[in-house]
């Protein structure tokens, strides 16, 4: 638990716990603020490779706590746009044109839920550097607050949570099970990268190689069954 610089006074809180991991949800604890309502922003920027001049960046997992006062940002720097694609039963996307090299797609009030958000677009850059920010109203309780946070969706290193007054830069530390993943990531084949759904792509063939490759023992072990029962009779 650490309390930040300002505690007893207004605009105070406290993030528990203060060095998370990713996957962790994160309890932010506020104290001595006014009104009815606490600003809560959770932000955090990460440059993306641009390739045959496109970039893309995906999202799983993102948690949309209960309530609509909230709004859902994504900003990207040196492209000429910028789509964001929401999939809730269907994919929904918002797009912008960028003016003199940075796009901006905001959006209020998005449902509660878990989503999955692909951000792409297109790029005469080597590298466009994303930022995400979700902003929460929080209802405060006799100048109160307590407002949790899943960091599944946040890459690990350094994200900034601004709550009134107060802005803290936090460190994410990666989960010791990512590191495989991570591994895998950096050993990509280059023409993997080159096809945004190359990837998705190709987990699905595998899906498909492995039920026929199931499916093939399968059906030998019924014919072989079978030609025992012919054999006895």
């Amino acid at each position: 638990m650490v309390v930040l610089p300002g505690t007893a006074t207004a605009n105070s809180w406290e993030l528990i716990p203060d060095t998370p991991v990713v996957g962790d949800t994160i309890e932010i604890r506020g104290t001595d603020f006014t009104g009815e309502t606490a600003d809560v922003l959770v932000s955090f920027e990460k440059d993306v490779q641009v390739l045959d001049g496109g970039y893309e960046y995906l999202l799983e997992d993102v948690e949309i706590p209960a309530g609509f006062n909230n709004r859902f940002t994504a900003q990207a720097k040196d492209v000429d746009d910028l789509n964001v694609r929401v999939k809730m039963i269907l994919w929904i996307t918002r797009s912008a044109e960028a003016k003199e090299g940075t796009a901006t797609v905001s959006q209020p009030g998005v449902p509660p839920g878990t989503y999955k958000i692909r951000i792409d677009g297109k790029s005469k850059a080597s590298e466009v550097r994303l930022k995400i920010t979700g902003l929460q109203k929080v209802e405060l309780d006799s100048g109160n607050f307590s407002y949790k946070y899943n960091t599944k969706s946040i890459p690990p290193g350094n994200f900034e949570i601004k709550v009134g007054d107060v802005t803290r830069q936090v460190t994410l530390r990666p989960a010791e099970n990512l590191s495989s993943d991570i591994k895998t990531s950096s050993e990509q084949k280059p023409d993997q990268g080159k096809n945004p759904a190359g990837t998705e792509t190709d987990r699905l063939r595998a899906g498909e190689n492995w039920n026929i490759w199931i499916g093939g023992i399968l059906t030998g072990v019924i014919l072989l069954l079978l030609y025992s029962r012919v054999k006895k009779r």
